[in-house]
């Protein structure tokens, strides 16, 4: 229920009275749907980016024009699956999608082969990327993307011990500090 008070700053008018009551951690998931419609991209990606955003919101600013906005939909946690999944798709957003707790390992072992640098980097990170996909990405000829392997908390010790071998200084500096080393 939308209180008096967003009301007030909704029908204020005023630039500035949207923006703070997207920034504002007690907005009303009802308040951001009505703010999700605002001609500022910046203030549609701040509600894109609140933690009180409905997943139904998510779900219409997962088609919104500004990649920008897009790109909060698609690291949210709220995001439903079949946004992640449609938003998988989406160029301008995938790395984004890729880094995604929440986003279906099928899409993750797809994306793992996908050429852009980044999007498997988001991979290599992700908390949900499994030890075979870990296993893959380790033996990529892109040493950011092994290094981001050996930053992965869960990334096995078997995987870790041979990149502590890797050619490349910087991926074996940070498999000598993974949290799981002594």
């Amino acid at each position: 229920m939308i209180t008096k008070e967003e009301l007030e700053l909704l029908n204020s008018g005023k630039e500035s009275d949207r923006m703070a009551l997207a920034n504002n951690p007690k907005t009303s998931p009802e308040a951001l749907k009505q703010l999700s419609t605002d001609e500022n991209q910046f203030i549609r990606a701040r509600v894109a980016a609140h933690i009180n955003t409905s997943a139904q919101t998510l779900d219409k600013l997962s088609k919104d024009e500004s990649p920008f906005v897009r790109e909060f939909v698609a690291e949210h946690p709220n995001t439903r699956v079949e946004t992640l999944v449609a938003l998988s798709q989406d160029r301008e957003v995938v790395s984004w999608v890729a880094g995604n707790a929440n986003t279906p390992v099928e899409i993750l072992e797809k994306l793992s082969d996908d050429e852009d640098e980044f999007v498997k980097i988001s991979i290599a990170v992700n908390p949900s990327t499994t030890t075979e996909i870990l296993h893959k990405l380790s033996n990529d000829k892109d040493e950011n993307i092994r290094a981001a392997v050996a930053k992965n908390p869960d990334t096995p010790q078997e995987i870790l011990e041979k990149l502590s071998k890797d050619e490349h200084e910087d991926v074996r500096k940070i498999v000598a500090e993974h949290p799981t080393r002594s």
